[in-house]
């Protein structure tokens, strides 16, 4: 039913994730939402678990598909913590891992490799923007730039990426228990009470001068 972009058979013995890609021919999951904190346009995804989960990107896309992308989630603030795999699946690709800390909200890069908890993954980078993260009485939300998410892998177990001239299914998982240590950012936890593998149609999600925006952001500034 989905197409695959990047196979290898390697890749394939060891069970690496690579994004399911689809012609847009179905429904996708995800929906067109502009934010008001950020001025970015995402596509969004609501889970059963009322967990949003939002993407957005640049509106040029580089040939190599290596580019910055930006994620939101939004989740309710009795979750214990809330998961989002660029991959597809929740094994072998970049995750962000988020959850709150009081007041505070970490989000954390893993990459999971097995049924225990992920450890922390050095090939994605996170930087949070201030505007659109914080904590109320009913949710938690960050939003947060990130390197490192939109291809991954090596020449050993093949490279995967992101092509969003194509659907993609990408994945989010949560927790209703708390992580071990909230101020921790490599914080062990629990498996997770609940996967889903969204279809994203990303097209929607271009922003024009991405780069600028996202640098205000992080600099607390308004693009």
């Amino acid at each position: 039913m989905h197409l695959q972009r990047v196979a290898t058979s390697l890749a394939g013995l060891l069970g690496v994730s690579k994004p399911a890609l689809t012609p847009r021919q179905f429904e996708p999951d995800s929906s067109v939402y502009v934010d008001a904190d950020t001025g970015l346009t995402f596509a969004s995804y609501t889970s059963d678990r009322s967990i949003i989960f939002r993407v957005a990107i640049p509106n040029i896309i580089p040939a190599d598909l290596i580019y910055d992308t930006v994620l939101q989630i939004v989740a309710p603030i009795d979750v214990g913590w809330a998961g989002f795999a660029w991959g597809g699946h929740m094994t072998y690709n970049p995750l962000g891992i988020t959850w709150a800390n009081g007041k505070e909200v970490v989000l954390s890069p893993r990459i999971a490799y097995g049924y225990y908890s992920p450890p922390v993954y050095t090939g994605s980078h996170y930087t949070v923007v201030k505007k659109g993260t914080h904590v109320n009485a009913t949710h938690f939300q960050v939003t947060a730039k990130c390197t490192g998410c939109s291809s991954w892998g090596d020449e050993s177990i093949g490279i995967s990426n992101i092509d969003p001239e194509y659907q993609t299914t990408l994945a989010s998982a949560y927790g209703n228990t708390k992580v071990d240590t909230p101020a921790d950012v490599q914080s062990t936890f629990g498996i997770h009470d609940s996967l889903g593998h969204p279809i994203y149609d990303l097209a929607v999600a271009k922003n024009a001068d991405f780069a600028k925006k996202v640098a205000a952001l992080a600099a607390g500034e308004t693009p």
